[in-house]
């Protein structure tokens, strides 16, 4: 069957479209996975409905050009393979929580280049569009400019599963901030994006700063988190056993969404993801009505 065609989500040229794996297939997918997407969300009790697609071989989606997956994969997916390699040799004997030191990374710049290349398929296909910077960073061998508001982040993970959020967006009502961010994980590296600036967590490890290895021959000292991906939502690291403690109770402090913070939310995740009609507003389940109202 003849590949389909449509635009690359990272050159925009019209043409054949090629499996783009996510993450890289030698990054351990290259195995039969089942891929789990939200579809809807239950307005009276706030669970989730998830539509189940089956893959043989590692999870891929026809993102990407076959001049680009070829061209860009092979420049710098070796790097980004040979990282996660050395962090499944080590995770096994670390528990969660603790951190794992990583000496003398090869290219890391390569690498920071890879994790941007995986969110423009793990982000959809508007998402280059929407972001100016991305397609020159990635398609310029030697461009190490990221503006200043964006921030990267890798941690390891010991769970099986992973999680995908594209672009999405949360407000901390104890501080009344809104965050937009990107997570995709997978067994055993997780990946981030701040689009708010730096976020302070020592669960996450920046690696933003990595454009200063421009030189393909440098080397950096990596330590990584270990943390838990139990939950649906980005950067939610808590365990199996806290999620379930805190399902059925509703925090004592949690402040009312008001239509100006929720315009906020949405107006702030369309600008970075280039989606202006796709949504599924989530939360608590006793506060999912808040939001929807």
């Amino acid at each position: 069957m003849p590949a389909p065609e449509g635009h690359c989500w990272l050159c925009r040229e019209y043409g054949k479209l090629s499996k783009e794996h996510l993450p890289a297939e030698k990054a351990y997918n290259d195995c039969p996975r089942l891929l789990m997407k939200i579809v809807d969300i239950n307005s009276r009790d706030g669970t989730l409905r998830w539509d189940p697609t089956q893959y043989s071989k590692g999870v891929w989606i026809r993102s990407l050009c076959e001049r680009c997956n070829t061209k860009y994969g092979n420049r710098y997916v070796g790097s980004y393979v040979d990282l996660v390699r050395r962090v499944a040799e080590r995770i096994s004997d670390v528990h969660e929580s603790h951190t794992i030191p990583i000496s003398r990374v090869r290219n890391p710049f390569l690498i920071l280049k890879q994790v941007m290349l995986q969110f423009v398929t793990a982000n959809g296909d508007r998402f280059v569009g929407a972001n100016d910077w991305v397609a020159p960073f990635i398609m310029e061998r030697w461009n190490a400019e990221i503006p200043q508001n964006i921030a990267v982040y890798l941690f390891a993970s010991n769970s099986p599963s992973g999680r995908n959020s594209g672009v999405s967006v949360h407000r901390d009502w104890n501080i009344n901030k809104t965050r937009v961010v990107s997570e995709f994980t997978s067994w055993p590296l997780g990946t981030v994006i701040s689009y708010d600036g730096e976020l302070i967590d020592d669960r996450l490890s920046p690696i933003h700063h990595w454009t200063q290895y421009a030189n393909k021959n440098q080397y950096a000292d990596l330590r990584l988190r270990v943390n838990p991906v139990a939950s649906e939502y980005p950067l939610d690291f808590r365990t199996w056993s806290e999620i379930r403690s805190s399902s059925t109770k509703e925090p004592d402090d949690l402040k009312n969404a008001s239509e100006q913070d929720v315009e906020e939310m949405m107006e702030k995740v369309k600008k970075v993801s280039g989606e202006t009609e796709n949504w599924i507003l989530s939360g608590h389940p006793n506060t999912v009505s808040r939001l929807r109202k």
